[in-house]
């Protein structure tokens, strides 16, 4: 009972950090963060979030015996997106780069990308998920 109750509580400090550095996300984009933004970055973006992390997260859950639908809810959802402006701050800060007003635009709309489209579907593809899972369930006594 303990471990569960220690990881509920860090799990609500997690989404609570979350939050703060989605907030300051936002008054970073209200202050101009995507002007550096091009096409190509935009779609270099959208290609992360909607094929490449897919794809790889298809691949690496593979030898699992998950069943297709959750396997395919987890690939879409992947992981939090807001872990790359960590990684991309450390990078800046570690080696010079060039570009990096188009690096920080790129991460940062494929994280509001994401947080978008994710939010906005992540309820219906769950509620259809437990739909079929009790199907299976009843299906199954």
């Amino acid at each position: 009972a303990y471990h569960q109750t220690l990881h509920d509580f860090t799990e609500q400090i997690e989404h609570l950090l979350t939050i703060g550095l989605l907030v300051l996300l936002g008054g970073a984009i209200a202050g101009g963060l995507l002007a550096a933004l091009t096409w190509q970055a935009a779609l270099v973006a959208l290609a992360v979030v909607f094929v490449v992390r897919p794809v790889t997260v298809l691949a690496g859950l593979g030898g699992t015996d998950l069943p297709s639908g959750e396997r395919a809810a987890i690939a879409f959802f992947g992981i939090r997106g807001i872990g790359s402006l960590y990684y991309l701050a450390y990078a800046l800060n570690t080696a010079p780069f060039e570009g990096a007003e188009v690096l920080w635009a790129t991460v940062a709309f494929a994280v509001v990308s994401s947080v978008l489209v994710h939010g906005v579907l992540a309820t219906p593809v769950m509620r259809r998920l437990d739909v079929r899972r009790e199907l299976v369930r009843t299906s199954a006594t």
